[in-house]
């Protein structure tokens, strides 16, 4: 086998053993589900044996990452045309001239229009507004690796933007939805994978402009679960937080009561993110129209 550094960074396969709707065990190779079995090793196999294919249709060795229920932790390989595997601590990055680029282009292009159109909010001491400050987010400097480098996370990213570029915002919340549980099944809420998809589902969700109650509570739970990532960039979480207390504003005009409900944690989660002046909006409101028992 050449040097490991020799190898390409692409194609990087993806191998995916995961509970089926069953509750059984799939084996699924590049977001395709290629075999069933009770038996995680009986599957395991059967991966390796069809990265080794792949390998041997590329004439040298190729670079996989694995996941499986029981392991904690991906698992890096090289895997050669000889059935060779090779562990690896990390694959080295894909060059800006591959689909890595495209997709954090193609993801900057994409805010950058809403951005445009809905300018940065103002500053905290200001009053707090009436409406959904900026419903665009800043794109960020680059995506986690998950959402480039495993193809079938990579798909279901974009489906979520082809559902919204074809203007249905339902379709991508539930894409946006559906990528985030398997992320969060397999790499757990804190990974950035999720949080940056839980951020895109929160400002899909806010341009719905439906249902204020539940997109408040959604963007509450955002804003604090950012918090307690660090996620970046930081001013991701503030936007999420002046946009809940904007959202709880609209709710409070036409359902009293279920604003009410809300005021609370929406105070607690102001005031950890340092925005007394929309807290003390919540807190003189709350006073006048106390939440009912």
């Amino acid at each position: 086998m050449p040097k490991k550094s020799a190898i390409p960074a692409t194609p990087l396969y993806s191998m995916m053993i995961r509970t089926d709707q069953d509750g059984g065990l799939a084996l699924d190779i590049d977001g395709q589900t290629l075999a069933a079995d009770p038996d995680i090793a009986t599957l395991r196999a059967k991966g390796l044996a069809e990265l080794r294919i792949r390998a041997a249709l590329a004439g040298r060795p190729v670079r996989a990452r694995a996941v499986e229920p029981t392991a904690p932790t991906p698992w890096l390989m090289i895997v050669s045309p000889d059935g060779t595997v090779t562990d690896v601590a990390e694959h080295p990055a894909a060059p800006p001239s591959t689909v890595a680029e495209d997709m954090r282009k193609e993801w900057t292009g994409v805010w950058a229009a809403h951005v445009a159109e809905h300018p940065d909010p103002p500053a905290a001491s200001a009053p707090p507004p009436d409406r959904p400050e900026a419903m665009g987010t800043p794109a960020p400097a680059e995506l986690p690796d998950l959402l480039v480098s495993v193809p079938e996370y990579r798909a279901m990213w974009a489906a979520v933007w082809a559902h919204h570029a074809a203007g249905d915002l339902p379709a991508a919340v539930t894409a946006a939805y559906k990528l985030e549980s398997a992320l969060s099944g397999w790499f757990g809420e804190s990974d950035a994978a999720t949080i940056t998809v839980l951020t895109a589902r929160a400002w899909l969700t806010l341009c719905q402009r439906t249902d204020w109650r539940g997109t408040t509570e959604l963007l509450i739970t955002t804003a604090l679960r950012c918090r307690a990532a660090r996620h970046r960039p930081e001013y991701d979480t503030v936007r999420t937080a002046r946009n809940a207390h904007a959202a709880w504003r609209l709710l409070r005009e036409e359902d009293p009561e279920a604003a009410a409900d809300l005021a609370a944690p929406l105070a607690d989660m102001l005031a950890i993110l340092g925005e007394d002046v929309r807290r003390r909006d919540v807190l003189d409101w709350t006073e006048a129209v106390p939440a009912t028992s």
